[in-house]
């Protein structure tokens, strides 16, 4: 076993085998590296039939297995960091990817920001969201089924908690459910768990699927009672080019799923030519802009304004390289940002507010994610003009977001308030915007 850093963030990950290509394991909410070494799993069958015939790299996500505790459940960016950390101490430069359940969207928006690093994708026992969200998703978990989950993690974890869910009638074959709950046991604390299934509950990664260029592969078997079979096609259905392979029947984590799914994952992954390099990566973009910039000129004058805009400048530079954000371009009288991650595009433009109100300019800010092209250092695409538009919506101090901007945040403790559907203009349809705050911040003056 070996130790990833991402910061102060130590990931645990192990690699097997030479064989081209190199095969990355994204596990499901919970996982532990060791348990690829005890026969009496399922991990150790995956591990052994996987890397006979590619280098296979398994890790624990941090706050899971024998990766670094934390007290929050980390965003999807934080956690593509994590992997990101993870392939660079294994010394990866691209990969396949394996997302399981949990991982699966986060492995979709990890190939969407980062095509360079992704031969090729394989999704099990997954969806672009797992619970309901009608009337566009009718597929996944209720909330009184999310509300039975989290209480049968609080009173049974370690004791095979879910098993009914993950292994159906098999959960009372003699020995199954106190197997799931060593695993359990080995995986992750109780409280720990109910953050990452209530967290699981709100991710969304749909706005993002047609930005994936990765060859792909979507494995689903009716009767998944995890990733429901219709939600698994709309996955596949979602992503350019994308095949769907249907199992026989059967439950998330039955017995004879190994015996299903590793022959098409090494004959995908194996065979599959590598994509062309391409210039549309997935992007979250940070537009602020100053308000009243004109007014504030004509009351102070040139000299003034040229010392207000250099301090502008030296903090939001700052705060671009403290949330690991990319300055675009000057746009007259604010900036254009990029970033890997939604979550520090909308902490990094939270911070701007207050800091340059403390020195007496007022900015308002806009956050979206969405598939931009690249032409030499300039950055276009209907990405770009959307979150332009959600910038020029707000008012001083605020920052708004759009929908995708919320669903990929799950878990990051920001708050998002509906505005509604807005009309932006130039844009073909109504956007979904979201006016963003921390619990304790509120609104900038």
């Amino acid at each position: 076993m070996q130790y990833a850093r991402n910061g102060d963030v130590r990931l645990a990950y192990r690699v097997w085998g030479d064989s081209d290509p190199t095969l990355v394991w994204v596990p499901g909410a919970w996982s532990n590296v060791d348990l690829f070494d005890d026969p009496t799993t399922l991990y150790a069958v995956l591990g052994e039939r996987l890397r006979q015939s590619t280098r296979l790299v398994v890790w624990d996500k941090r706050g899971t297995g024998l990766s670094d505790p934390v007290t929050h459940v980390p965003p999807l960016d934080e956690r593509m960091d994590d992997l990101r950390a993870v392939l660079d101490g294994a010394e990866v430069d691209r990969a396949a990817l394996l997302g399981v359940s949990e991982g699966g969207p986060m492995s979709v928006l990890f190939a969407a920001s980062f095509p360079e690093r992704v031969n090729s994708l394989v999704l099990y026992g997954t969806a672009a969201r797992l619970s309901a969200n009608p009337p566009d998703f009718p597929w996944g978990f209720t909330a009184a089924q999310i509300q039975a989950h989290l209480e049968d993690i609080d009173k049974h974890w370690g004791e095979g908690a879910l098993a009914e869910l993950f292994f159906g009638a098999a959960a009372e074959v003699p020995g199954v459910r106190e197997m799931f709950g060593r695993e359990q046991r080995a995986s992750a604390s109780p409280t720990m768990v109910r953050l990452l299934w209530q967290a699981l509950q709100e991710i969304d990664v749909r706005d993002v699927l047609e930005a994936v260029r990765a060859p792909t592969l979507v494995i689903a078997r009716p009767g998944d009672r995890i990733a429901q079979f219709e939600a698994a096609g709309a996955l596949a259905a979602g992503i350019p080019g994308a095949q769907l392979l249907t199992l026989p029947p059967g439950e998330h984590y039955a017995i004879d799923i190994l015996d299903l799914l590793t022959p098409p994952v090494l004959e995908f992954v194996v065979r599959k030519p590598v994509p062309a390099p391409t210039e549309r990566v997935l992007k979250t973009l940070v537009f602020t802009d100053i308000v009243g910039s004109t007014e504030q000129l004509s009351a102070t004058g040139d000299a003034h304004w040229r010392h207000q805009l250099n301090a502008h400048d030296k903090v939001v530079d700052w705060l671009l390289e403290k949330y690991g954000g990319h300055r675009a371009k000057h746009t007259g009288d604010g900036i254009f940002a990029l970033f890997d991650g939604p979550t520090r595009a909308a902490r990094c433009a939270l911070d701007i507010v207050p800091a340059l109100a403390a020195r007496g300019i007022r900015i308002r800010a806009g956050v979206h994610t969405g598939e931009c092209e690249r032409r030499g250092e300039e950055w276009s695409g209907m990405a770009v003009h959307t979150g332009a538009r959600i910038g020029a919506l707000a008012g001083a101090g605020e920052v708004l977001a759009s929908r995708t901007v919320r669903d990929l945040s799950a878990g990051s403790g920001l708050i998002f308030e509906s505005l509604g559907p807005q009309r932006l203009k130039g844009l073909p349809e109504e956007v979904d915007v979201y006016r963003v705050t921390t619990p304790t911040s509120g609104l900038a003056p």
